[in-house]
């Protein structure tokens, strides 16, 4: 169980970039709370291209993947790696299905609490939804001319032994994520940035099924 929450988080890893240096403390959330609040409402679904960028210490190398993300509203999302391998994360509901090398594994996720919280974790921060980030987060906002960010520190310890730091990039345009980064530790970390971006135009449900 351990080694599959280790693999999954190891797909969301990062640590801090000189953008967020460059940014400025926000300090009246107002604007930013209604802005997200408006865009999060109406939004449906996404479909993106993505690319990651991964680099792990005992490797001392950048490892660099790209895929397909989709989300559906609520909860339904799929990250289907297609270079360099074939890799496949769902998660629906309170079900996650993990394919690998042509092997699936399912997970009940409302059965384990740290499963549960890892999902709503990567919902929150692939789609902008912050409303999904519970108490076990301390979370700062900053922003420039053109983006938003939100930096998280998870607070639990239990969560803190997968995950250091989350980075939530969003775009002023739309409020969407165009780039997120987390870390595991200070010299692992993956960076994906989300390009191509379509809205509510997501018909097929039957990529999110689990079975």
């Amino acid at each position: 169980m351990k080694r599959l929450f280790t693999q999954l988080l190891l797909t969301f890893v990062a640590v801090s970039s000189l953008q967020a240096q460059q940014m400025r403390k926000i300090n009246q959330m107002q604007e930013f709370d209604k802005r997200l609040s408006q865009e999060t409402q109406t939004l449906q679904s996404i479909e993106s291209d993505f690319s990651q960028t991964k680099y792990l210490d005992v490797l001392d190398e950048k490892v660099k993947s790209k895929g397909k993300f989709y989300y559906k509203k609520s909860n339904k999302i799929r990250m289907e790696y297609t270079s360099p391998i074939n890799y496949l994360i769902v998660i629906n509901g309170g079900k996650l299905k993990v394919v690998s090398d042509g092997k699936k594994n399912i997970m009940n996720v409302n059965s384990n609490k740290m499963m549960s919280e890892v999902q709503n974790m990567l919902t929150a921060c692939t789609v902008g939804d912050l409303s999904k980030m519970s108490a076990n987060y301390r979370l700062e906002y900053f922003e420039d001319a053109k983006s938003y960010l939100v930096k998280i520190k998870p607070i639990s310890k239990t969560i803190q032994a997968y995950i250091a730091s989350i980075q939530i990039y969003l775009d002023k345009k739309d409020m969407s994520v165009y780039k997120m980064i987390l870390s595991e530790t200070a010299t692992n970390y993956t960076e994906y940035e989300f390009y191509n971006k379509k809205f509510n135009s997501l018909k097929n449900e039957a990529m999110f099924a689990i079975h």
